[in-house]
């Protein structure tokens, strides 16, 4: 049963978190492009982009026939990546991706909100073409889906609450708490993996309880049911910006993997959404939307976006060595 006491901490939680990911949502500015900052710290700015014929030409015909292009993207990841609005609408990186890609592509475009978890399942039942979801390149995903890489990952980081004694760590670095993750992700197997680390090393158990969205991780961390959320660095550095109750456990900024957009395994359209990543990365158009959501300094290299292959190491390490 839970407490009155416990109920209105909740809806207070809850309203406060509703605010932060609402605040950005608002209306976008007006067509002439200018842009003002909101209370979130999201530039209020609509950021788009042209048709480019030769792209609309090379669509699958089946797509060019209906004129439209089915979209999936979490919606559940909270901002900067992807909420939904108070007008109910879906908001934030993924979504504006997703738009961005629509117009170069000269096609409507039908967003689809989802969980996570849902979205590689959604793309292997035809319900998606494209999943415009900032989502973690890996071998294992790469069996079954191809990536466009636009984005470089740094490390995930531990977000904890002001003035916990878990200040200061990695996931390498705990066992005997409990740490919230996002249904589905790599946060998740990683969490997982260290919790078999805790248990094989005999030490305190690591428990890892798992959510939809960061919103309800971080509710949950500030009503205390956990003592960590493990976060995407992009994700950590919004959030800790915008919350002064919680804080980066430890701030890294090594890039360390690649992100990217996700079509089935030789998906025709494919190759055509990698030459729109790249016409936008070009042009400037990418970096300026991820610089709309404080993401600029991710902005990929040409040759990320170009890249077809799982082992993409000495990508990162020019990358790394760009930045040092």
């Amino acid at each position: 049963m839970v407490s009155n006491s416990v109920k209105s901490v909740c809806s207070g939680l809850i309203a406060a978190v509703m605010a932060v990911s609402l605040a950005a949502c608002g209306s976008a500015s007006s067509g002439d492009g200018s842009s003002a900052s909101s209370d979130s710290g999201i530039k209020q700015e609509t950021i788009s982009a042209s048709e480019v014929k030769e792209l609309h030409d090379a669509l699958p015909q089946e797509i060019k026939d209906k004129g439209e292009i089915s979209i999936g993207y979490q919606n559940t990841a909270g901002l900067p990546y992807g909420v939904v609005g108070e007008d109910g609408k879906d908001q934030g990186l993924n979504v504006d991706a997703a738009n961005l890609i629509g117009e170069v592509l000269g096609v409507k475009v039908k967003g689809q909100g989802a969980d996570f978890s849902q979205l590689i399942p959604g793309l292997q039942a035809n319900r998606y073409d494209l999943v415009t979801n900032i989502t973690t390149d890996t071998a294992e995903r790469r069996e079954v889906v191809d990536f466009i890489d636009v984005l470089y990952g740094e490390p995930s980081s531990l977000v904890v609450n002001k003035g916990s004694d878990q200040a200061g760590k990695t996931l390498d670095d705990v066992c005997g708490i409990t740490i919230g993750v996002d249904s589905g992700s790599t946060h998740e197997e990683k969490a997982k993996a260290q919790a078999a680390k805790c248990k094989e090393e005999g030490k305190k158990e690591l428990k890892v309880s798992s959510f939809k969205g960061i919103s309800n991780m971080l509710l949950a961390l500030k009503s205390n049911r956990v003592d960590a959320v493990y976060l995407s660095m992009g994700a950590s550095r919004y959030y800790a910006k915008q919350d002064p109750q919680i804080q980066l456990s430890k701030p890294n900024s090594d890039i360390v993997e690649l992100n990217g957009f996700m079509v089935n395994k030789g998906s025709e359209l494919g190759p055509v959404v990698r030459k729109a990543m790249l016409h936008l990365n070009q042009d400037g158009t990418w970096k300026k939307l991820l610089d709309k959501y404080g993401l600029a300094d991710l902005a990929p290299s040409d040759d990320v976006v170009e890249n077809t292959q799982a082992d993409y190491q000495s990508l990162l390490d020019a990358a790394k060595k760009q930045r040092s």
